[in-house]
C-alpha cells in the first residue's frame, strides 16, 4: 500500500471512529429494552457466569420471551469490565466493528477487483474505488445510525464482509488458515443474528457460483472438507438456537400470522357473488400474501425508504427527516447500477448485485410494511455501487480539462459535507426531540429517583405502558445478578409474543388505575400523565407529588407520586 493510500485510510478510520464514538453513551437519547436486555445480561455473565434466568453460558438469550443468539451479550462483557454497566459499554461493540467493516470493506474491494473487467481507467484505480467506498460507508446515515446503537445486525454485516474477504484473500493467496478462518467467521453470524440463518448460506451459495473459475484450481478434498465444517458448523449452530429457545416471537413478527380477516373475505367473496373461481384466481390467500411480501420487499427499493424517509414504520430505527442514503447518493447509486449493467460484470460486481437483491428478503417476510434494522445488510452492497457511480463520473473527467475535473471534486466534496452537517444537525438536535418517547426515554431517571426511596415504601408500581420497564430498573439499579436469577419469572405472552414480568420483591411492573390505586398507603407510584393526573393529585391529602420527568420538547414521560 502507498504511503498516500495509508494515510488517507487512517484518516477515513479515524473520522469513522469520531461519527460512531462522540458522546456514544448519550445518543441515541433514550435506551432501548433490547439494549438494556443485552447490557444486564453480560453484567449477569460477569458476575456470575448465567444469564438473568440462571443459564450457564447460554449462546441463545431468553429475552421477555423472544430468544436471542448471543454473540453480542459475548461482545459487551470485557466492555463492561473495563467501562461499567451503562450505555455506552452497550453500545461500543457495535461502535467498534462498525469501523472495523469500513476498514474491511476497503480490502474486500482491493482483493475483489478485476482489473480486466473494468473501464475505470488511470486516475480511478482499485486503491481509489476501495477508498471512496470506505469513506461513504464511514458517512453512511444508515451505517452510522445503526454502530451507535447496540444492533446485533451491525455485527452480522461486520462479519459478512469480513467473511468475503478472507475468502478473496485465499483463492489470490492460497493459504489455507484464511479459508478455515472464513469458515468460523461465517459460522458466527449464526450466533449474531437470526436472518443470517438464511443470508448466509444463500450468500455463500452466490459467492461459489460467482467466482467458479477462480475455484476450478482448488482440490476437491479441500473444497469438501471446508463445506463439510461449514454445514456441520451451521447444523450445530442451528441446533444450538433452536433447543435453547422457542419459536413464538418469530410466529408473532411473521407476515404469515396475519392473514386477511374473515370479515373483509366475506365482503370480497360477496362483491363477487361468491363466484369460486374468482375468489381463487384473484383473491385468495396466496396471491394475498404474495402481494403483501412484494409490496414490502419493493418498499425497501423505494426513494423514500432510501432517500427521504428511511424507516417510516418505527421512528426509534432512524432519523428524523433522513433517509437511509443521502440525496446525491440517488444520482450515484443510478450512475453505478448504470455502469454495472453496461459492461462485463466481474465476480464481485455479480455478487454485490445479487446481495443487494438478497438482503431485503427477511424484511419482506415480516408484519412490518418496511425495517431498516432486517434490511440493513443492503448497506454493504448499495455503497459499494454508489462509490462505482462515483468513480465512474470521475473517470469521465479525466479526459476534461483541469478546472472542470477540479471543480467537480470540490463541487462533490462541498455537496456530501454539507448533507453530513445536515445529518448531524439532525440527529443530535432535532432527533432527540422527535423520538425520545420512542426511544424509551426516562428510565434511567426514573431509576435513579426512586432507588433511594425503595426500602421505605410498602410497594412500588411501575407502569407498563411503555414495555419491559423490569430490565431498565435491573440496569440502571445494577441489581445483584445471582439475587434476580433466584426471583426471575416471566409471564409468558399466550399469543407468542414477548412476555413481561410482573413482579420483583416489593416492586409491581403493572398498568396503574389511579382511582383504585390511590387508596394503597405508603405506596410509590410510576406513571405517565394519564395513570397520575396532576388534578387528583396536587393539593390532595396523603398524596405527594414528587417528581415530573420530561422529555426533551417538554411533554411528560412519568410521573413519580407517593401515597402516605
Amino acid at each position: 500500500m502507498r504511503k498516500r493510500t495509508l494515510l488517507i485510510l487512517v484518516g477515513i478510520i479515524l473520522f469513522a471512529v469520531f461519527l460512531r464514538v462522540y458522546k456514544l453513551g448519550k445518543y441515541p437519547i433514550g435506551f432501548l429494552w433490547d439494549e438494556a436486555s443485552l447490557g444486564y445480561n453480560a453484567y449477569s455473565i460477569l458476575k456470575t457466569g448465567r444469564d438473568e434466568y440462571g443459564k450457564f453460558l447460554p449462546t441463545v438469550f431468553k429475552s421477555f420471551g423472544d430468544y436471542k443468539p448471543g454473540l453480542y451479550v459475548y461482545l459487551i462483557v470485557p466492555s463492561i469490565a473495563i467501562f461499567g454497566l451503562n450505555e455506552f459499554s452497550v453500545r461500543l461493540p457495535s461502535a467498534f466493528f462498525g469501523t472495523l467493516t469500513v476498514l474491511t470493506l476497503y480490502f474486500l474491494i482491493k482483493e475483489g477487483f478485476d482489473y480486466e473487467s473494468t473501464r475505470i481507467e488511470k486516475r480511478i484505480n482499485a486503491d481509489s474505488f476501495a477508498l471512496i467506498a470506505s469513506l461513504l460507508l464511514a458517512i453512511s446515515p444508515w451505517h452510522v445510525n445503526f454502530s451507535r446503537g447496540a444492533w446485533e445486525v451491525n455485527i452480522m454485516t461486520f462479519e459478512l464482509v469480513f467473511g468475503f474477504y478472507l475468502l478473496l484473500r485465499f483463492i489470490n493467496s492460497r493459504k489455507l488458515y484464511q479459508l478455515y478462518l472464513a469458515v468460523f467467521v461465517f459460522l458466527l453470524t449464526q450466533i449474531s443474528y437470526q436472518s443470517a440463518k438464511f443470508l448466509t448460506p444463500c450468500l455463500l451459495l452466490a459467492f461459489v457460483y460467482f467466482f467458479r473459475t477462480s475455484l476450478k484450481d482448488i482440490s476437491r478434498k479441500l473444497k469438501i472438507s471446508s463445506a463439510t465444517i461449514f454445514l456441520l458448523g451451521f447444523i450445530l449452530f442451528s441446533l444450538f438456537t433452536l433447543l435453547g429457545g422457542k419459536s413464538g416471537r418469530i410466529k408473532a413478527m411473521s407476515l404469515f400470522s396475519y392473514p386477511r380477516s374473515a370479515s373483509e373475505s366475506e365482503m370480497i367473496q360477496a362483491q363477487d357473488n361468491h363466484n369460486g373461481f374468482a375468489w381463487e384466481v384473484f383473491h385468495s390467500r396466496s396471491i394475498f400474501f404474495t402481494r403483501s411480501i412484494l409490496g414490502r420487499y419493493f418498499n425497501h427499493f423505494s426513494g423514500k425508504f432510501l432517500f427521504f424517509e428511511g424507516d417510516w414504520s418505527n421512528p426509534r430505527n432512524g432519523v428524523v427527516y433522513q433517509g437511509v442514503l443521502y440525496y446525491v447518493d440517488a444520482i450515484f447509486l443510478l450512475l453505478g447500477l448504470g455502469y454495472l449493467f453496461g459492461k462485463k460484470r466481474n465476480s464481485l460486481d455479480n455478487l454485490m448485485l445479487f446481495w443487494l437483491l438478497l438482503a431485503p428478503l427477511p424484511a419482506a417476510l415480516t408484519r412490518d410494511s418496511i425495517s431498516s434494522v432486517r434490511s440493513f445488510t443492503m448497506v454493504t452492497p448499495l455503497i459499494y455501487m454508489i462509490a462505482l457511480g462515483v468513480c465512474f463520473l470521475l473517470s469521465l473527467l479525466d479526459y476534461r480539462r483541469s478546472f472542470l475535473r477540479y471543480f467537480t471534486y470540490c463541487l462533490l466534496t462541498t455537496v456530501y459535507c454539507l448533507l453530513l452537517i445536515r445529518f448531524l444537525d439532525l440527529y443530535f438536535v432535532h432527533n432527540p426531540i422527535f423520538t425520545a418517547k420512542d426511544r424509551l426515554y426516562g428510565y434511567r431517571e426514573v431509576v435513579d429517583s426512586i432507588k433511594p426511596m425503595i426500602e421505605s415504601e410498602s410497594n412500588v408500581i411501575i407502569t407498563t405502558k411503555y414495555g419491559q420497564p423490569y430490565i431498565f430498573y435491573l440496569f440502571y439499579s445494577k441489581f445483584d445478578p445471582a439475587k434476580y436469577q433466584k426471583m426471575a419469572f416471566l409471564e409468558e405472552n399466550p399469543y407468542g409474543d414477548v412476555g413481561e414480568v410482573e413482579k420483583m420483591g416489593k416492586i409491581e411492573f403493572r398498568k396503574i388505575y389511579w382511582p383504585d390505586d390511590r387508596a394503597f398507603k405508603n405506596s410509590l407510584f410510576v406513571g405517565d400523565e394519564f395513570d397520575l393526573p396532576l388534578q387528583d393529585i396536587v393539593g390532595q391529602e396523603n398524596i405527594a407529588f414528587l417528581k415530573e420527568i420530561n422529555y426533551p420538547n417538554g411533554r411528560t414521560a412519568f410521573r413519580i407520586v407517593e401515597t402516605r
